[in-house]
């Protein structure tokens, strides 16, 4: 992403956001960085009359309405900085908690977890921008001044629910998702090819070939296949046991379950708990769904006394694995919490590594560019 693009696209949030205040003036502003082909922006409103407000799509044309007005107003984008400790009054007195975090985070030497957008200055004074009436704590960059975005370079494309600092123990916030080009042409061509690429999605095309499901009954993020979907799935997996066997790989299968200390042994536990399900406490120990499967290969590995004469063991399996995925990451078939991978554990010595490796690297591109074009 050229520099240009990325000051139009940051500047892009900014105006979102002052806009967005323009229609709910009691708005609490999370962070709008810029991503992949435009930015976003995460809103916490306060409820209005007893009542929440829930964002509905048909809000977004507002909302880019005010934006061009305040483009055409050609107002000048203005980096100021202010001593920390004004900075953290004045968001105390403005009531926004969420920057109110950031500052102290800051103030303490700490890297901000809530996005790159924000970062300790050398000092003790702290960067903001601010357009018109609309101030923001950032450290940038920006365009110089709101005429020099692309008027009609830009769309506000869906709404999506998000938890601050992506943790689900805090506050879910509404995040705004917009692209944004050079110019009228670019937008365009992005738009229409987004709707090809939708004509094209995984989750449509499952669904109207009757190839898989999702229940509430079941959860979200665990897929259920259909009978034409298996008869898929049992072909792919008929495919690869007969590839592999001839590649010199063998078949094991390991439980979906496993004691505590299996994954303490292995790391998991200490550093992704939080990415697993809660633990079963059963009469003998606690038990966990396997988010992976290698623990479970070096049990078995482990299991006896292996000679260097067996070397190297390629071990495969179907393994089902389950991962706790925050909602908001849900994505089809694509991300899931219940999945079976075809993974492998291959046992070697240490002057067979390489070769090895090339294999598995010649085995995926056999897989991928030879049989499935990709």
């Amino acid at each position: 992403m050229n520099e240009k693009l990325t000051k139009i696209r940051h500047s892009l949030a900014h105006v979102m956001a002052a806009a967005v205040r323009e229609i709910y003036p009691n708005v609490k502003f999370g962070i709008g960085p810029v991503i992949e082909n435009g930015f976003y922006y995460d809103f916490d409103f306060l409820p209005e009359n007893g009542k929440s407000i829930q964002l509905t799509p048909e809000i977004l044309p507002e909302i880019e309405k005010g934006m061009r007005r305040i483009i055409k107003e050609g107002l000048p984008v203005e980096q100021f900085f202010a001593p920390i400790q004004k900075a953290i009054k004045d968001s105390k007195v403005a009531g926004q908690a969420y920057k109110l975090e950031l500052l102290e985070e800051i103030k303490r030497g700490e890297r901000s977890s809530a996005g790159s957008d924000i970062e300790k200055l050398k000092g003790e004074k702290i960067s903001f921008y601010k357009i018109g009436s609309f101030t923001d704590l950032c450290k940038g960059p920006h365009i110089k001044n709101t005429k020099d975005l692309p008027i009609d370079g830009f769309k506000l494309t869906h709404l999506a629910g998000a938890y601050w600092k992506g943790d689900s123990n805090k506050p879910q916030m509404q995040r705004i998702y917009g692209v944004a080009f050079d110019s009228k042409k670019e937008l365009k061509d992005h738009l229409e090819l987004q709707k090809e690429i939708e004509k094209r999605d995984h989750r449509k095309i499952g669904m109207d070939l009757d190839l898989f499901a999702f229940s509430d009954l079941v959860g979200p993020g665990l897929p259920i296949w259909t009978t034409k979907g298996t008869i898929i799935r049992e072909e792919l997996e008929r495919f690869t046991k007969e590839t592999e066997a001839n590649w010199g790989y063998q078949k094991i299968a390991t439980p979906h379950i496993a004691k505590s200390k299996l994954f303490e042994t292995s790391g998991h536990l200490p550093y992704y708990k939080d990415d697993m399900y809660p633990g079963m406490e059963l009469d003998d120990a606690t038990y966990y769904l396997k988010g992976m499967n290698c623990p479970m290969a070096m049990a078995l590995f482990a299991n006896k006394p292996h000679s260097y004469k067996e070397l190297p063991l390629r071990w495969a399996e179907f393994g089902t694995v389950y991962r706790y995925e925050l909602s908001g990451a849900l994505s089809g078939l694509l991300r899931v919490r219940g999945f079976t991978q075809n993974d492998a554990h291959i046992f070697c010595a240490e002057d067979q590594v390489e070769e090895e490796f090339v294999k598995v690297m010649k085995l995926h591109e056999y897989y991928y560019r030879d049989v499935f074009g990709l």
